[in-house]
């Protein structure tokens, strides 16, 4: 990633989040690396956890067709869009989970 709107800590959990989602995380000891340096055992074993998480729920949800958005949206044809704001907010939760 070569953004400038993220530091290296929020990279390296983006980077952790997408090898985690893919099912590719064992096999990038490059990210591992980056993610230990600014993060101890027990917040890597819960930044995995989340990640997995949330991937398991996308798959789920979408396997069983739910529909999460409202109907006002779902009338429109479209589904809700994260701001950067909210992108950025999204990231900093998981970077500052203890």
């Amino acid at each position: 990633m070569n953004s400038d709107l993220f530091g290296e800590r929020e990279k390296a959990v983006i980077r952790w989040a997408e090898l985690v989602t893919w099912n590719k995380a064992r096999y990038d000891g490059e990210a591992f690396k980056k993610l230990a340096a600014h993060f101890d055992s027990t917040e890597i074993v819960e930044l995995t956890t989340v990640a997995a998480f949330r991937g398991l729920m996308n798959r789920f949800i979408d396997s069983l067709q739910i529909e999460l958005e409202g109907p006002e949206l779902q009338a429109a044809g479209g589904r809700a869009a994260a701001s950067q704001e909210d992108l950025h907010a999204y990231i900093e939760e998981l970077v500052n989970l203890r």
